[in-house]
């Protein structure tokens, strides 16, 4: 079977090449603008007219998931996904075989096994996260090791030795053992280098980068440049609108981010059903932040309630901050027990933000004595 599969791919040699790099990146603009129902079309076609391009492959899958993800939500784009990558591993294989030397087509094959990881990840099947996750991880650090000069490689690597800094002691002993390097420092090098020097991972780099200046490091000024020139790149894109806007408020620019605000209600107006879902309660968090730095806390009560109650993003880095946000109002109307059930829900959430140390220090004085 896998001989006639080398065969057909061999065949289609003559009448395609991998050239593609315009339609490719005709449809990842497209799901990055969240045009979605064209970013499928595109990169269906692509991957059947280039199917040697090295990416063409994994960013269809993405954008199936992406799309799912939009259109039925997030139970059910993990189904679609796990389906895109039954399909795209073994063709991942084969390219391997038929070109061992094409450090991209390794580079998108260790990615394709990271997106298995993110399977699991949402599942939360612990084990094959892990395995999957070293998987991917071994795959690309040989490349990185074969070519160190290749900017796109580099993205993957940086996210694990930023993370894996993050973490605890143990964890990073473990992390070692798989060949991670737990260095905070050396992941921001590495994943600004694939900002400033790749090509297929720039904007993944970018978007990586500003969530953690915005949510982890609190350098306000570096997400505020990054996440503007992703959404001037990308201006119908929700969540470069929403990095953008936070940075706004938290540099204290708001009369900026409360015109961005309000254009991000009106992107999501020709947004899918689910995408309105999951986006409405974190704009409802960033009206209540205005809100709570302009003094007024009883509106600011009111948005951030509501976050609280419609919340059904995905990862829970905005929940922490609105439970914060609402452990901070408490405090300052003088219930400070309600406060600090608030604050404990944060450091619950355990997701190595900023939330979770600020958090701990309100548990033990108020917010309103640091003011």
């Amino acid at each position: 079977m896998k001989s006639l599969i080398l065969f057909i791919f061999f065949s289609l040699t003559i009448l395609s090449s991998n050239n593609g790099n315009d339609k490719v990146w005709e449809g990842i603009n497209a799901f990055y603008n969240y045009e979605f129902n064209k970013s499928v079309k595109i990169l269906d076609e692509a991957k059947n007219e280039f199917p040697f391009h090295p990416s063409v492959h994994f960013t269809w899958a993405v954008s199936k998931w992406l799309h799912s993800r939009a259109y039925d939500g997030i139970d059910k784009s993990y189904k679609v996904l796990s389906e895109s990558l039954e399909i795209i591993v073994p063709t991942y294989e084969v390219l391997i075989e038929q070109f061992p030397n094409d450090k991209e087509i390794h580079l998108y094959y260790a990615s394709t096994l990271g997106l298995k990881a993110r399977v699991h990840l949402g599942k939360k099947e612990w084990i094959n996260v892990v395995v999957e996750g070293i998987k991917g991880y071994s795959s690309i650090k040989s490349l990185n090791s074969k070519y160190p000069e290749y900017s796109d490689a580099l993205f993957p690597i940086g996210i694990l030795n930023y993370f894996a800094g993050k973490m605890s002691g143990f964890t990073q002993f473990f992390a070692k053992i798989a060949g991670i390097e737990p260095d905070v420092s050396l992941g921001i090098r590495q994943m600004t280098k694939s900002v400033n020097d790749g090509d297929f991972a720039k904007i993944e780099s970018s978007q990586t980068l500003a969530y953690i200046y915005l949510w982890m490091d609190q350098d306000f000024e570096k997400a505020k440049n990054l996440s503007q020139k992703l959404r001037d790149e990308f201006p119908n894109s929700i969540y470069n609108q929403f990095m953008y806007t936070e940075s706004l408020i938290l540099l204290g620019r708001l009369d900026k981010a409360k015109i961005n605000l309000e254009l991000c209600r009106e992107i999501l107006i020709d947004l899918p059903e689910f995408t309105n879902i999951y986006w409405h309660p974190l704009l409802d968090y960033q009206k209540a932040l205005i809100y709570f730095i302009n003094g007024d806390l009883d509106k600011s009560l009111e948005l951030v309630n509501d976050c609280i109650l419609n919340y059904s993003a995905e990862l829970d880095t905005q929940l922490g901050y609105a439970f914060l946000l609402r452990g901070n109002i408490l405090d300052l109307k003088n219930k400070r027990s309600l406060a600090k059930l608030d604050y404990k829900e944060v450091i619950k959430l355990d997701n190595y933000t900023m939330a979770i140390e600020l958090s701990k220090k309100y548990l033990q004085e108020p917010y309103l004595n640091l003011k």
